[in-house]
């Protein structure tokens, strides 16, 4: 069983914010945590850090099948 996406948020003690999204796959990540950039940054970050799973194509979640005849 896949695990579920997650966005972390941490806050630094001087006010620095990271957002992390994690069990992403290609750009879903950037789609989900753009909202909460702007409104916790004033602006969607230009400094963005991609994992090796925004890469990754995301899963359509249809299985496929071959037959035989």
């Amino acid at each position: 069983m896949a695990a579920k996406p997650q966005i972390v948020i941490d806050v630094s003690p001087a006010g620095s914010v990271k957002i992390e999204g994690k069990c992403f796959q290609g750009s879903a990540c950037a789609k989900a945590t753009e909202q909460i950039e702007v409104v916790l940054g004033g602006g969607v970050s230009k400094t963005r850090k991609k994992k090796p799973e925004f890469f990754a194509p995301a899963a359509s979640g249809k299985a496929t099948a071959k037959q035989a005849f």
